[in-house]
């Protein structure tokens, strides 16, 4: 049976070549006045053998037939001029070569100018100067024949070139087949049952050719897959199917210069697509997907079919006609479908196909070594970014996971932190997302520097990461790492002018106590974290069951944060507007500044946090007991004394001019407030307070 192939794919199996005939003449001469075609002749044939023309249509015609080494074109003809009849030699790519020189009796500087704007090579007047003729005609000629020898041993150059290269892909692409004992031989199959496929289908011998190296080199994209990944006997894991997945786009990226054999890259590219689009790396449906990577589709699956498997033994012949049947129109062309699976009911067996490769081993040999070096390398780097992250290059969830897990299985304690960037989203929603790049990667490194060379270091995605500090279980040293870890994320986010907007949040859970393997770590770790979260964020906890059901948390770390902000701008001499996350806080740091530098007034900062009481959740969220507790600070607050949210469950209160003891006692009398007006209902509120002492500069007089 015959398959329907689109327009493109027809003029994919043909070769378009300009006729060029035995015999042909030097020189056209393309004149509507027969005196000057005869004055022309004669003083060209003793020199070259010409023919000669009345009419840009008859050039076109005679050109069809036959090539001439220059063409002389009247530039004023009637019916089809000079210049219509340039356009035409020119847009046709097999006489584009052919070089034109005008003729005309106009000696007008624009109509020169005209000439060569339009393409011509050069242009002679009327009436002709023999010796003038004779000297540009043999100009023109004799720069068009060097011009065409170079570019001839040009491409002849260029073929050798890409024909080293594509057989040293070749070997590499019989390595990649060896990663695997399962697969060995299988792109040489799946080039035979291309070959297989593409003579059914009745293409040239040429094309058949073509779509064998396509499917010889379909898979070179697997030397960027890790061999663990390759070789793994169980169901792979969501992240190493994504590596795995990966495959046609670095196949692509491999092959995507090579132009001695057409589709090889997109090929590569395209030949896990579905008919039904749900394939990858696109998910590409029907006609959108290439034609050869729709044919490597079904090479592809039918070898993997009818090949022992890591995972599975082949399948018999009536199961594999089976399973043709069931894909047919869904992950397979349905028409190439048909056509295959005559094939199979005809006996096909590709075992019994034969190879058909063209190539010569000593150019191989040659230039493999080369190629071979160049292709590692790349794997190298390729399977090196299948286990970091591109961002931050820290460690991929996949790979944390496999190495904590082996720790683990060593018997090697540890802690493991779970670690989340506080109101993250706010840098990107105000200062783009390459601010919050920036930030990302500024605190990647301050958790480099916080960790050795046996401790992991991942980025799960977004603004959550995970440590494990290996062979570490004193909490009083992970407490320091924690301590650390915030102190230099808000110096590094000073530096970016973020301060004050973000901050981190630390779950952090200890093995064997807190779990024996990476899954319970993981989950006790986030508990941890969100009971951070859920308390204030900036600040870090362990976990532990009493803590989730009642405990307090210490948020002097808070404070430190704030007064670490504030405190360090008072330092810049004419500072302006302290810029923070909230509009108040621009106008609290001028009340402060004018105040306590100019007055060296004593200031307490008292933060109240809202907390869950562990009996029942609060009925409507934090947002309503939030309101209550900003009722009762501005009950409870002297006029001059400034407050303002800083976060959704936490309110910051500044007290001018008061020692730490009075402090103390307007947040007694706030919290009190509050339960007056909000107990009961499932909410703790809780405060700590500091006493700033603010900086001045040196030069700065203290009166």
């Amino acid at each position: 049976m015959k398959t329907a192939r689109s327009e493109t794919e027809k003029k994919a199996g043909k070769t378009q070549k300009a006729k060029m005939p035995k015999t042909a003449c030097d020189v056209l001469i393309v004149d509507d006045d027969e005196f000057n075609l005869r004055v022309a002749g004669d003083i060209l044939k003793e020199h070259y053998k010409i023919h000669t023309v009345q009419s840009g249509e008859e050039a076109l015609a005679y050109m069809e037939e036959r090539l001439p080494r220059l063409v002389l074109l009247d530039l004023h003809m009637p019916n089809m001029d000079g210049r219509e009849t340039m356009k035409r030699i020119q847009s046709h790519a097999g006489w584009r070569k052919v070089p034109i020189i005008f003729l005309t009796s106009d000696t007008k500087p624009e109509t020169e100018m005209e000439c060569l704007v339009l393409g011509a090579s050069d242009f002679i007047t009327k009436p002709f100067v023999p010796m003038v003729m004779l000297s540009r005609i043999s100009r023109i000629i004799e720069l068009a024949d060097l011009q065409n020898d170079l570019e001839s041993r040009l491409e002849e150059k260029t073929r050798l070139v890409e024909k080293v290269s594509l057989n040293s892909i070749m070997v590499i692409a019989n390595t990649i087949d060896a990663k695997d004992a399962y697969t060995s031989g299988h792109s040489m199959r799946v080039a035979k049952c291309c070959s297989a496929i593409a003579r059914k289908l009745g293409w040239p011998e040429q094309e058949v050719q073509n779509i064998h190296y396509v499917g010889l080199l379909h898979d070179i994209g697997k030397i960027g897959v890790p061999d663990a990944i390759l070789n793994k006997p169980g169901k792979l894991s969501d992240e190493e199917f994504r590596i795995i997945k990966k495959h046609p786009v670095i196949g692509n990226d491999i092959l995507k210069d090579i132009r001695m054999i057409k589709n090889v890259a997109e090929g590569a590219l395209y030949h896990h697509e579905r008919y039904d689009g749900r394939g990858y790396p696109f998910g590409l449906a029907g006609d959108k997907i290439p034609y050869y990577a729709r044919i490597i589709g079904i090479a592809d699956a039918y070898d993997a079919m009818t090949s022992n498997r890591i995972y599975r033994h082949k399948l018999p012949s009536e199961k594999v006609v089976k399973e043709f049947e069931r894909g047919r129109g869904t992950q397979f062309d349905p028409q190439l479908t048909d056509l295959f699976l005559e094939m199979l009911k005809n006996g096909f067996d590709v075992s019994k196909e034969k190879g058909d490769i063209i190539w010569d081993d000593d150019l191989a040999s040659e230039s493999s070594a080369l190629l071979s070096k160049v292709l590692s390398e790349y794997a190298a780097d390729a399977q090196k970014n299948a286990i970091t992250d591109p961002l931050t290059g820290l460690y991929t969830r996949n790979y944390a996971e496999v190495q904590i897990e082996k720790y683990l299985g060593e018997a090697r304690p540890g802690t493991f932190l779970m670690i989340d960037m506080d109101n993250f989203k706010y840098i990107n929603d105000t200062y783009g997302h390459i601010a919050g790049d920036m930030t990302l990667r500024a605190f990647a490194d301050v958790l480099k520097l916080n960790t050795g060379k046996d401790d992991v270091v991942c980025r799960l995605g977004g603004d959550e990461f995970i440590v494990f500090l290996t062979d570490m279980t004193s909490r009083e040293e992970v407490s320091e790492k924690a301590e650390n870890i915030l102190k230099m994320l808000a110096a590094n986010l000073k530096k970016l002018e973020c301060n004050g907007i973000s901050s981190v949040s630390i779950g952090m859970a200890v093995s064997p106590d807190d779990g024996r393997n990476f899954e319970a770590l993981y989950n006790n770790a986030d508990k941890a974290l969100y009971y951070v979260k859920r308390n204030g964020k900036n600040a870090f906890t362990f976990y532990s069951e009493e803590k989730e059901k009642n405990s307090t948390l210490s948020t002097g770390t808070d404070l430190d944060h704030i007064r670490t902000m504030l405190e360090g701008r008072m330092d810049e001499p004419d500072s302006g507007i302290f810029k923070v996350e909230y509009a108040d806080f621009q106008r609290l740091y001028t009340y402060i500044s004018r105040g306590v530098k100019r007055n060296h007034q004593q200031v307490q900062t008292l933060l109240f946090t809202l907390t869950g009481d562990g009996s029942k959740k609060p009925e409507t969220g934090f947002e309503e007991s939030m309101r209550a507790l900003e009722l009762a600070a501005a009950s409870s607050l002297r006029m001059v004394d400034v407050g303002t949210r800083y976060s959704s469950i936490q309110y910051i209160v500044i007290l001018l001019d008061t020692d730490i003891e009075n402090g103390k006692k307007v947040a007694d009398r706030v919290v009190k407030k509050f339960y007056q007006m909000y107990g009961g209902r499932g909410v703790l509120v809780s405060f700590d307070i500091q006493t700033m002492q603010p900086h001045f500069n040196k030069d700065e007089p203290n009166g």
